[in-house]
C-alpha cells in the first residue's frame, strides 16, 4: 500500500492507495500545532479507525507547502509506517514541462494537480485548486505548464470580510443560487464572495484559453470550495476532490525509489 499525504495550510490530507484503488482518505487539522509524535498518534488513530494495518504500507510520498511543519510530518509517517518519505520538490520527475521563472517554486500541490489532470483528462486542459487559497493554472497541448494566478480562498475571504468589518455579519457560504443584486448585508456579502469568485473563474478560463496552445482546453477543479464556486460558474468544470491525491500516487509511480 501507499500513502500519499498533502501537507496544506489548513488541513493534512491523507490517502491510502493499494494499486490504483485509493482504499481511505482523510484530513487532519494542522491549525493547532503537534510535535510529531502528536501527529504519529493521530495518523495511528486514522487507519485503526479505518483497519489499515501500519505494516502493509510500504511507501509514503508527500507534498507540503508549509516548510516548518514538513520535517515533524515526515517524522510522524517514519514513527507510524517505518517507511521513507519520497517528498515533491526540486529534482522530482513530473512527466511535463515546466515553463515558470523559478521551477523550484511550483508548489509540490499544484505538480500532484497538473500531473492527474494530464494523466485524467489529457491536455490543454486549465486547473482550478479551491482551498485556503484558489490557484487557477494553464498546461498547453504540449503538455507544458505555462503558470496560473493565485486568489484568496472563499473561505479565507469570508473570514476576512468578518474580522476586519464592524458591522458585516457571519454568513452560511452553502444554500441556493445568489441574485447578481443583494438586497441586505449577508445578501450581499454572499453574492460578492460566491458570483465574485465564480466570475474571476471564468475570466481567467476566457483569458487563459485565449493562449497559443490553450484551444479546446478542458477544464477540472478540486480542493474543498470546489463545490462552491465552481457551481455558479458559466461553463461545466468538471469535478475531481481526489486529483491531489491522484497525482502523488503518479509522482510515486514515476519516481518509486529502487529496492
Amino acid at each position: 500500500m501507499l500513502l500519499a499525504v498533502d501537507l496544506g495550510n489548513s488541513n493534512i490530507s491523507l490517502g491510502i492507495f493499494r494499486g490504483e484503488t485509493l482504499l481511505m482518505k482523510g484530513k487532519i487539522s494542522v491549525r493547532t500545532r503537534r510535535s510529531a509524535d502528536e501527529y504519529a498518534a493521530v495518523l495511528y488513530d486514522l487507519l485503526r479507525m479505518n483497519r489499515i494495518a501500519r505494516e502493509e504500507i510500504r511507501g509514503c510520498i508527500l507534498s507540503s507547502v508549509v516548510p516548518e511543519l514538513t520535517g515533524l510530518v515526515e517524522e510522524a509517517v517514519r514513527t507510524v509506517a517505518g517507511v521513507p518519505v519520497l517528498r515533491v520538490g526540486p529534482g522530482i520527475r513530473t512527466g511535463f514541462r515546466i515553463r515558470i521563472d523559478d521551477p523550484s517554486q511550483l508548489g509540490g500541490d499544484l505538480v500532484a494537480d497538473t500531473l492527474a489532470a494530464l494523466t485524467e483528462y489529457g491536455p490543454p486542459i486549465v486547473v482550478i485548486d479551491a482551498g485556503t487559497v484558489t490557484t487557477i493554472i494553464a498546461v498547453d497541448k504540449d503538455r507544458t505548464y505555462l503558470g496560473g494566478c493565485i486568489l484568496p480562498g472563499i473561505r479565507a475571504s469570508a473570514q476576512m470580510l468578518k474580522e476586519t468589518t464592524a458591522l458585516l455579519p457571519s454568513i452560511e457560504l452553502g444554500g441556493g443560487e445568489e441574485a447578481c443584486l443583494g438586497r441586505s448585508s449577508a445578501g450581499a456579502m454572499r453574492c460578492g464572495l460566491l458570483l465574485g469568485s465564480a466570475m474571476m473563474v471564468d475570466g481567467f478560463i476566457d483569458r487563459y484559453t485565449a493562449l497559443p496552445g490553450m484551444a479546446d482546453a478542458k477544464y477540472v477543479a478540486t480542493g474543498g470550495s470546489a463545490p462552491l464556486v465552481t457551481a455558479r460558474c458559466r461553463r461545466e468544470i468538471a469535478q475531481d476532490p481526489d486529483l491531489t491525491l491522484k497525482g502523488l500516487r503518479y509522482l510515486y509511480e514515476a519516481n518509486r525509489p529502487k529496492r
